[in-house]
């Protein structure tokens, strides 16, 4: 594996837990020092859960009631008429009027860890699973692959030491940096048209901070726009450490700004007081883009994370989409690997992954565009302060025509909840073509501004999460899906047939498959639905099953039971795991 980030890392811990052996070539010396991707939603969470590291995050994470509103303000400080005002405040998150539907469909809460946090609490859990496996400050310089495998040339960059690897595969989890290029495969779309400043700075701005607020658009009366984001350790009013992101002057060169000049920017777009201390720790540069990559594997080679797919920040959905990639990919590797499927099967991570990345890019693209019609509405012009200024003074005066623009504003900001309120984008994604079994269903309606998420055991959607009684015990559906690579069978109160069969063709696919039977009775074997919620959303009868997936996503499910379970089953896990020539199409 080429790549050390947080995809690289999660890849990791992944491919360690369903048994795969990998080496992981990361050309820095060790994870990342900027804290630029910090959103974890709740899916990624969901799947940390799954492999032991979520509560490591939690543990050193920002709780919820610190990440659960976004607000816009005109400047943080600053002592004019109209510094310091407040255009706007936003649940999100699952926070405040949110908090509901997101507790109600998740077993965690979806939280903030910035990337030179969360990487390190990666290696660590990589480390300790594979301990020789992670060579940082080596370079693959290039790679050739044939019918049997992957050959690649790996520098020590300490000591100039040129080494050869094999590997059965390569996963590209490089960030776009040499495996995509050098197999020619182009990224569609658009972007990097101008450039963002990030810089990681430290100082007290206790306060001007809520402690209920994860971030701050800073809509400048001369027309800049910048993002402040509370970065820990400590979290709300008393974080210590922040990132602001914002777009170079124009006619600057970024990489003229020396610390002086950006300790200045810092404190002119903030209008933070001369006598505060600001101490800048890293000041880093991107264009943001929106492509993805047109394929997602050539031959023996796979593309994950900002290697298959970039996004703007907006939407805080790159570094989640990039660990979801690896979640799908990393049990399907297993399964090859250990002669339980067919090279079939690793077809259906393009065939997954690909419309989820051209979704979540698409969406990230749109609410980005969006803030156009923000900035339309505030009245904003772009290189003429005079302009802007007097729009918002007047939108900010005690008037019949200020009251007006301010009911029309606070309109126009509800429709970025699509940005961070994003409940069904970041839950809903379902795969219609790959390694399932559609049933001929169609999907629940999916509501256009991302919030409603509508739980379903449909083929090819996540597995609703629902709380379940086992002895004196709580557990979330979730939880019967473990993390080594096996297969999950749920049935009814009556699916005894069922459980016959999955014995028998664990057996005859060596496959290992789990079989839970769900019940409501007090007297259920297995797990009881204890408050009818899995019955809500099951989608079975009594003598039904559903089998989920590795991932946790719904491979198959049969309504009732069958006359002949064991072949039905069987001829289930041969077209799953493309043991039959090809993964199901959907067509």
């Amino acid at each position: 594996m080429v790549g050390g980030g947080g995809c690289g890392l999660a890849a990791s811990v992944f491919l360690s837990d369903v048994g795969v052996r990998h080496l992981v070539v990361e050309r820095r010396e060790s994870t990342s020092v900027l804290p630029r991707a910090h959103y974890l939603n709740q899916r990624t969470m969901e799947i940390f859960r799954q492999h032991g590291v979520a509560d490591d995050v939690y543990r050193i994470s920002c709780p919820l009631a610190n990440m659960s509103e976004v607000v816009w303000r005109t400047s943080l400080g600053g002592d004019g008429p109209a510094d310091g005002r407040e255009l706007h405040r936003m649940d999100a998150f699952g926070g405040g009027g949110t908090a509901g539907p997101y507790a109600a469909d998740s077993t965690g809460p979806s939280t903030n860890l910035p990337q030179h946090r969360l990487e390190p609490l990666l290696r660590g859990h990589a480390e300790r699973r594979a301990p020789s496996s992670l060579l940082f400050h080596h370079q693959m310089e290039e790679f050739t692959q044939d019918g049997d495998g992957v050959r690649a040339r790996v520098t020590d960059r300490v000591t100039g030491e040129v080494g050869t690897v094999r590997a059965r595969y390569l996963l590209g989890a490089d960030g776009g940096r040499s495996v995509g290029a050098s197999l020619g495969i182009p990224m569609d779309g658009a972007g990097g048209g101008f450039t963002i400043i990030s810089v990681h700075f430290s100082a007290d701005l206790s306060r001007w901070w809520s402690d209920s607020v994860l971030m701050t658009h800073v809509f400048g009366l001369d027309g800049e726009v910048s993002v402040l984001v509370a970065s820990g350790p400590g979290w709300g009013a008393a974080s210590e450490e922040w990132a602001l992101h914002f777009r170079v002057p124009p006619g600057t060169v970024a990489g003229d700004l020396d610390a002086e000049a950006i300790t200045g920017r810092v404190r002119a777009l903030l209008k933070l007081p001369a006598d505060l201390g600001v101490r800048i720790h890293h000041v880093s540069e991107y264009r943001p883009e929106a492509v993805v990559a047109r394929s997602l594997r050539s031959g023996r080679v796979f593309l994950a994370g900002d290697a298959a797919h970039r996004q703007p920040p907006a939407a805080g959905g790159g570094l989640n989409t990039a660990i979801q990639d690896v979640h799908n990919l990393a049990w399907k590797l297993g399964a090859v690997l250990d002669g339980r499927a067919g090279d079939a099967l690793l077809d259906s991570y393009e065939a997954e992954r690909l419309p989820v990345a051209r979704r979540n890019v698409g969406w990230a693209m749109g609410c980005l565009l969006n803030y156009g019609t923000l900035f339309a509405a505030l009245g904003m012009a772009h290189g003429k302060p005079a302009a802007t200024e007097a729009a918002i003074r007047e939108l900010l005066a005690d008037t019949p025509m200020g009251e007006t623009r301010r009911s029309v504003v606070r309109e126009v900001f509800g429709t970025q909840r699509i940005e961070y309120q994003a409940h069904d984008i970041e839950l809903g994604h379902h795969y219609e073509a790959g390694a399932v079994l559609p049933d001929g269903t169609p999907p629940p309606p999916r509501d256009p501004m991302g919030a409603v998420y509508r739980p379903t055991t449909r083929p090819g959607h996540r597995l609703p999460h629902v709380w379940l009684r086992h002895g004196d015990t709580r557990d979330s559906t979730h939880d019967l899906v473990g993390g080594d690579g096996g297969f999950t069978l749920l049935t009814g109160p009556l699916g005894e047939g069922w459980a016959a069969a999955a014995k028998k063709v664990a057996d005859s696919h060596g496959v290992a498959l789990t079989v839970v039977p769900i019940g409501a009775e007090p007297d259920a074997v297995g797990h009881r639905d204890t408050e009818g919620a899995w019955a809500a959303v099951r989608g079975i009868e009594d003598d039904g099953a559903v089998l989920v997936r590795p991932d946790q996503h719904v491979a198959w499910r049969s309504v009732r039971g069958s006359r002949r379970p064991d072949q039905e089953l069987g001829a289930v896990f041969d077209q799953v795991l493309g043991r039959s020539g090809a993964t199901n199409s959907g067509s």
